[in-house]
Formats: structure tokens, sequence, C-alpha cells
């Protein structure tokens, strides 16, 4: 079969027989990318034992989330099997089969939005990686800031992302993977390795006030929904999966794997530098050469993951703006452009940290946490009413066309299905409080509105935190570049 770019990306090369669990697992910790190792440690220990509480709250709430996208995209399948024909943005056809085409372009709008802000943090985080390496391998001499690295990667990445998307995305996923595990190494190597007294940099303080305690919770909570926003790609990811039955087990598993190595990284940059670690773990440690690696990987990685993410962006903005599939100067001119514009922005934000709060928290908590209980409450009753129109259709038709042995049939069928499910929700009843749908959809309910309420105020304290970053505390770089270019 062959394949163009309008072939989703994770099927190009297992139409035939899709994606096994394992590498769907793959595909999931690719996602997750370097940024729960090297970032999320920081947010973390600032909160102290509230981190935990967040970390395990929000990743079991994601992991349940991800669950229900995957049950209603079933569920919308047995109602309307013309839906797989629009696997390209399976979260939008979701919100099309559910609420019609107003709330489709809202969540269009979302993805494209998350999507492109993400990008802005990957951008950031490898440009001050870059900056880092230079300044460790010649021992301060090659100081080239990170606010002219981000220009540098933006222009070398530009005609990467002028070819479309990966033709290989199974061996790209392998790479980039294989590079998560290796930042996960080096960085364990390097923090059990080195002492707390050998750092060159004082560390940062601290805030310890009740107020700032809880701004510290709500800007972790949008830093790890950012972090481990899975939502667009896992419908993508079960759509190629050989056996899709098995997609709780993947998203488990994915979790799993990167919890495992940001909780080893936590613990023991806990240990060894209590909450005095910076933003990024790999400016808290001493030089050393596996530092420098991690650095070029992490720098590698990102630039890696934006690439691939981003060209979901843009072949959706091309199909919007009917620019054609093939490469073509329109579609140069439209990616160059975005990338110049993600450049503008990287350069106007003064931590990377806050912008990944900032999506995390306004952006990514609908799509994550309220969008995909809603789709569910609501598809769960438009597939009772089909299944129970469906039932009264076939019962009717047995009797207009007077197969009255095959009617008694089916509804001494039907009767004895209903006692067999009776006598076992008496038989299981503590399996079927935990179960049932009137508690499951008592759940979604308690996680919509608790998780509205935290989108309100994570975008408050975001955007509070922001303005008092440019007007007390640090410079974007946009102001320092400007500054240089006025003495040129």
């Amino acid at each position: 079969m062959q394949t163009n770019e309008s072939t989703p990306l994770l099927s190009r090369h297992e139409v035939r027989k899709g994606l096994s669990v394992f590498f769907s697992i793959i595909c999931v910790v690719d996602v997750f990318g370097v940024f729960p190792v090297v970032t999320l440690p920081k947010p973390i220990l600032d909160c102290g034992y509230y981190g935990i509480a967040i970390i395990s709250l929000v990743c079991v709430t994601q992991i349940y989330t991800a669950g229900l996208l995957g049950k209603c995209w079933n569920l919308a399948e047995e109602m309307d099997s013309s839906i797989t024909r629009k696997n390209r943005y399976p979260y939008s056809a979701l919100a099309e089969i559910t609420f019609g085409k107003s709330w489709s372009w809202f969540v269009n709008f979302l993805v494209d939005i998350t999507v492109f802000g993400a990008g802005i943090p990957n951008l950031i985080v490898a440009a001050q990686n870059l900056q880092l390496l230079g300044l460790r391998i010649s021992d301060g001499t090659f100081n080239i800031s990170f606010c002219y690295w981000i220009i540098i990667l933006g222009v070398l990445l530009c005609p990467v992302l002028w070819l479309g998307s990966p033709k290989d995305m199974k061996l790209l996923c392998t790479i980039s993977v294989f590079i998560v595990t290796s930042v996960y190494v080096l960085t364990c190597a390097c923090l059990l390795f080195t002492t707390s007294t050998e750092t060159a940099e004082e560390p940062e303080e601290n805030f310890d006030s009740n107020l700032e305690l809880w701004k510290l919770v709500m800007g972790a909570y949008g830093i790890v929904a950012f972090q481990f926003d899975i939502h667009p790609i896992i419908l993508t990811i079960q759509m190629d999966m050989e056996d899709r039955t098995k997609l709780s087990s993947v998203i488990f598993g994915g979790f799993l794997t990167t919890l495992f190595m940001s909780g080893t990284t936590t613990l023991i940059a806990a240990l060894k530098y209590g909450s005095s670690i910076k933003p990024s773990l790999l400016e808290t440690l001493p030089t050393s050469t596996p530092l420098h690696f991690a650095a070029a990987l992490v720098a590698i990685q990102l630039c890696l993951t934006s690439a691939v993410s981003n060209s979901t962006l843009y072949q959706h903005m091309e199909d919007c703006l009917n620019i054609s599939r093939e490469f073509n100067h329109k579609r140069c001119i439209l990616r160059t452009i975005l990338t110049v514009l993600a450049i503008v922005i990287a350069e106007s934000v003064p931590r990377f940290d806050l912008v990944m709060s900032m999506i995390g928290g306004t952006l990514t908590g609908p799509l994550v946490f309220i969008l995909p209980p809603i789709f569910y409450m609501r598809i769960s009753y438009m597939h009772r009413s089909f299944s129970e129109r469906l039932q009264r259709e076939e019962f009717s038709n047995a009797i207009l066309n007077n197969h009255e042995e095959e009617y008694s049939r089916d509804l001494a069928k039907y009767y004895e299905q209903r006692f067999k499910e009776e006598l076992e929700d008496r038989r299981w009843d503590w399996l079927c409080w935990v179960c049932s749908k009137k508690i499951e959809l008592l759940l979604c309910g308690a996680i919509v509105v608790f998780s509205f309420m935290a989108t309100l105020v994570t975008t408050y304290l975001n955007m509070t935190d922001a303005i008092l970053s440019y007007s007390n505390f640090s410079k974007p770089c946009i102001y320092n570049v400007s500054n240089a270019l006025l003495y040129l």
C-alpha cells in the first residue's frame, strides 16, 4: 500500500499488522520526552510532600481520562463506522459526533494552539542546554547566550520542517526513546557520582509562605499536566494498534516508564541537593563528561520532538488553507512564518517553566481533564439510546417478517441476558458499586468541576506571575537581543 502525507504517521509502516503493545508504549514515552527527567524535579521538590500528591493525582486522572477517550472512540465506531475516515483528526471527530461542528472547530483550535505552544519550551530548553554545553566544555570562554541559540536552532530547523512528515515514524520514535533513556542514565550517573558541594553556582532562594506555596502547587499542576499530555495523540495510537482493547495497558505502561525515570532523578536530586535545584536539572550539576553528553542529547531530542509534533499542526493548517500536500513554495512560506513566530515568542518569554505552566494550566487542562469526561458522558447517553433503538428495530423487523420463532428466540435471549446481569449484580455488589455507570458519571462530573476550577486559578496565577517576571525579575531575550542590535 502506498503512503503519502495524508496517511496517519503511526500507521505508515504498520498498515497490515498494526502496532504492538510494546511499540505503542514506546510511542507514548516518545511523546513525554526528556522534560519529566530533567525539568520536573524542580517544581515537585519546591512543593515538598505536596509535590508527591500533585503528580500522583494528576497522572492518575490523566490515565483515567485518556482511557475515556479510547472508550469514546470505540462507542463512536459502533454508532457510526464512517468516523474511521476522520482518523487524521480523531479528537475533533469525537467532538463533532457528540456536540456538533462548532465543538469540532473549538477542539481543533485548542489542539493546534497547544501543539504550537508546546514547541516553545522545547526551543528554549534546547538552546539553554547548548549554551550550558559550550560554557562547560570551554571553561566559560565559549559563551553564546541561549537567546542567540534560539535563533540559530530555529534557522537550522526550518528547512527540516519544510520536508513534511517523517517517513519512518517507527525508527524515529525508537531513536527518540533511546535518547530519552540515555539522558536518564547519564543524569543519574551525574547525580550519583558528584557531591552537592561541587556546584559552582549559588542555589536560588525558595519561597516558604502559605501564599507562595499555593502558587507553587498550582504551577506544578500546570507543569505536570503539560509534560504528561498524551490525549491529542492517544487516539491515533489506538487506531493503529493491532489489538485496540489493550489501550489501557499501553497508557499505564507509558506512564509507568516515564514516572519511574522521573521519580528516580527527583529522588536522587532531593537527597543530594534538596529543593535548591534549578529549573533544569542539568544546570545544577557540576561539569563532567556525562553531563556534556546529556546536554547535547537533550537538545537533539527536543528538536526531534518539535519537528515531529509540529508536522501535525502544519498539515492541518495547510488543509485549512487548501495548500497541496506535495512539496511546494506555499508550504515553505507557511512553515517559515510559523517558525519565525515560534522564535519571536520564545525570545519574548522570561522563563520556560512559566510557559509550561501556562500551557499546561490554561490549554492542556481542558483537553486532558475537562473535554474527555464531557465527551464520555454525552456519547454514553447517545450509545444507550442507539442500542435501545437498534433493539426495538430488530424486534419490529422480526414481527413484520412473521419470524415468530426467531423473535421468540431473540426475546428469550434478551431476558436471559438481563437475568444474568441482575444475578451478577447481586453476586458482585461491591464491584458493581465501583464500576457502575452512575458512579462513573459522578466521577466524570467531579473531574470536570475541579479541573475547571484549577484551570481558572492556574491561569490567573500564571498571568500574575508573568507580569511580576517581566517587571521585577528577569528580562526576556528579546529585550537583550534588541539592545544588542541597537549597538551594532
